[in-house]
């Protein structure tokens, strides 16, 4: 099923350019909204599935202000695009229980998989999943190849989907593949996607 993204972004050409990005496979359908009030539109007359928003906004509202406001309506995941690591940021952000922060600039594959787990992990909570503390720790175990690796199979891609998304070649991923299970001591792909749904993965990044 296609998921709708709104996209909470104030420059056209970083705009354009993700959008076209994310719906090149029809996987995704990207709104854009370049002011808070075309964001307030669109959440009202949509049915999202996530909010992608800039923290930078050259508006009246800044897109944690934004955020924070379509959050009285719907609750949904979000993910901040942002230049900034300054800690009051963060701080203001956090009142909106976002997803993840991505640093700009950030690549191509990153994006994807940060907004796969995204939407894992608010599917798992809608559905009262728990996380399992155990499974938790045994993260830290993984390199952040590794991670990635688990997180894109865990969508249900195959070895050579999660080449393309990872820009890595399909022998890497089997490499990786074979390590992750050793480490986390599993022989089958199944037990390897129970284990990340049953784990806060995102915690790692």
């Amino acid at each position: 099923m296609t998921k709708r993204i709104l996209f909470i972004e104030d420059e056209f050409l970083i705009a354009k350019d993700i959008q076209l990005l994310l719906q090149k496979n029809e996987k995704y359908q990207v709104d854009v909204a370049k002011t808070p009030r075309k964001a307030l539109e669109l959440y009202q007359a949509h049915e999202y599935h996530l909010i992608i928003s800039d923290i930078n906004l050259q508006c009246e509202k800044d897109g944690i202000e934004v955020v924070k406001g379509l959050k009285e309506i719907r609750t949904l995941p979000v993910i901040y695009l942002t230049a900034y690591k300054e800690a009051s940021f963060l701080e203001r952000a956090k009142e909106t229980m976002p997803f993840a922060y991505l640093l700009k600039p950030f690549q191509e594959e990153q994006l994807k998989v940060t907004i796969q787990l995204s939407l894992l992990n608010y599917q798992n909570t809608i559905e009262g999943k728990q996380e399992d503390i155990e499974n938790t720790k045994k993260i830290e175990n993984l390199t952040t190849r590794e991670k990635e690796v688990l997180i894109t199979l865990a969508t249900g891609k195959t070895s050579k989907e999660i080449a393309d998304t990872l820009c890595v070649s399909y022998h890497t991923v089997e490499k990786h593949k074979k390590n992750i299970k050793e480490k986390l001591g599993f022989h089958t792909i199944g037990e390897l996607v129970k284990f990340t749904f049953s784990s806060k993965l995102y915690k790692v990044y």
